[in-house]
């Protein structure tokens, strides 16, 4: 009895043995098919990347000749833009009526405009000048020059005049005064002008350096 007792146990240990060898192979075997499953899944994703790399270099390749034909098939299409050329307008220097506009007047006004001055000295007062013939009004009987001037301290004289630029002397006859008050408004005795195309420039100067206003200041014509 003690014989198949001890036989039974050796055959136990030599089996249980065996299993535990089964266990580890199959532990090693399940270790091994992971480690080929990982490698074989990166392997895929690999492959997979690459793939997808390809397909968008080809697909890029494949756009770029179309949007060459798109530009190359507009560029006939844009006509040349023609260039603008831009004269420079003519400085004129006369800026007032040159001549009568309508037949049967008997009187004209050229108008010089206005300005101020505090000069004690004969003085240009910008901006009022112009450039005409006076002998194309027709049969002119008087010409007066006329100033409206104001000088806010009333408290000096002043005086204003046309000036024959061209010919480099006062017109004779236009130079009008006021003495000391607030405002005047002059009349010229008939003045003296020259023949012909002529630039006449007005010009003022006052007593005590105070500023002086010209409100207005013309030509009046009177034809015969």
């Amino acid at each position: 009895m003690v014989k198949v007792s001890e036989n039974s146990d050796s055959k136990t240990a030599l089996l249980q043995r065996e299993l535990e060898i089964e266990e580890e192979k199959i532990e090693e075997n399940a270790k091994r098919t992971k480690r080929a499953f990982l490698i074989a899944a990166l392997a895929f994703l690999f492959l997979l990347g690459n793939l997808i790399y390809l397909n968008y270099k080809l697909y890029k390749n494949k756009q770029a000749p179309t949007v060459n034909n798109s530009i190359s098939n507009i560029s006939p299409s844009i006509s040349p833009t023609a260039t603008i050329s831009i004269s420079p307008t003519p400085f004129t220097e006369q800026n007032y009526q040159t001549g009568p506009t309508e037949e049967g007047l008997k009187e004209y006004f050229i108008s010089f405009g206005s300005g101020s001055t505090s000069s004690i000295d004969w003085v240009d007062v910008g901006g009022l000048q112009t450039t005409l013939d006076l002998s194309t009004y027709g049969t002119v009987d008087k010409i007066f020059f006329e100033a409206s001037v104001a000088v806010p301290t009333a408290n000096q004289s002043v005086s204003v005049r046309l000036f024959n630029k061209t010919d480099k002397h006062p017109v004779w006859n236009s130079e009008v005064s006021m003495n000391a008050g607030d405002s005047s408004y002059l009349v010229s005795n008939p003045i003296v002008y020259d023949k012909g195309k002529k630039t006449y420039q007005v010009q003022m100067r006052t007593q005590l350096g105070s500023q002086a206003n010209l409100g207005q200041s013309r030509l009046h014509i009177v034809l015969e």
